[in-house]
């Protein structure tokens, strides 16, 4: 027998419990297997890495996770390119005619004279030439705009055949005075005739119309040589309805 063996041997005869996983084995005489029980040794150096294994079957799909909030907003991007000009489309239909412009205009003459009064006197014409939309009243001599927009007026003045005879006569917009006539004989015996004119502005309702002043004597609608004659006239139309 050899010393190891013998070593064995004396080590189970002091073994009396359950036999631990650290052991040596010795096979004596080919049919004794003795179990010696010793410390365990230095831990060894771990092995290399084995190589991965196979890649294994896709799992089911997990549930749906509940939605996340949401994130900030990104910073804006930059101003893409103009696009090319798209086709042509189909031509319309022909539009309809435009509605007529509304017309205004009259034209009045007055054929006997305006007496010398003491007082302002809106000088009436008691013959009507023209008064297309009806904006003239032949009973108080007075334009009252049916149609707000940009007007002509014109009027018109004559003197007596005296001396020493004068008129003023004003074109009046709501009592204010607009443009205005003066004529005076002087020493000589004669008629001196003039006339004026002017653009309004005009709102619907507003009036226009012709004044004598008080201190401005007589103005002559006819004389002895043209009985009916049409000296002193008024007149007025639209240019541009607003």
């Amino acid at each position: 027998m050899d010393v190891k063996a013998l070593v064995c041997l004396l080590l189970v005869s002091l073994v009396t419990s359950e036999v631990a996983e650290d052991s040596c084995s010795r096979q004596l005489n080919n049919s004794q297997n003795i179990t010696v029980l010793a410390p365990a040794g230095a831990k060894g150096e771990q092995g290399a890495t084995g190589q991965q294994g196979l890649k294994g079957d896709l799992g089911d799909v997990g549930p749906r996770g509940a939605p996340g909030k949401l994130g900030p907003a990104g910073l804006k991007g930059e101003k893409g390119r103009r696009g090319e000009p798209g086709p042509y489309g189909e031509r319309g239909p022909p539009g309809g005619s435009p509605p007529a412009p509304p017309v205004v205009a009259f034209s009045v003459a007055r054929t006997a004279n305006v007496d010398r009064t003491s007082s302002h006197t809106l000088v009436t014409y008691d013959v009507v030439i023209t008064n297309v939309g009806g904006a003239f009243n032949k009973g108080t001599g007075k334009f009252v705009a049916g149609v707000g927009g940009i007007y002509f007026f014109t009027f018109t003045g004559k003197t007596e055949w005296k001396a020493k005879v004068t008129y003023k006569a004003h074109l009046m917009k709501n009592e204010e005075i607009v443009v205005s006539l003066h004529e005076n004989n002087g020493d000589l015996i004669q008629h001196n005739s003039g006339s004026n004119s002017a653009v309004l502005q005009l709102h619907v309702g507003d009036e226009v119309w012709v004044r004598l002043d008080g201190d401005g004597r007589t103005l002559a609608g006819t004389g002895s040589s043209h009985p009916g004659s049409r000296f002193l006239t008024f007149s007025g139309f639209l240019i541009h309805a607003d």
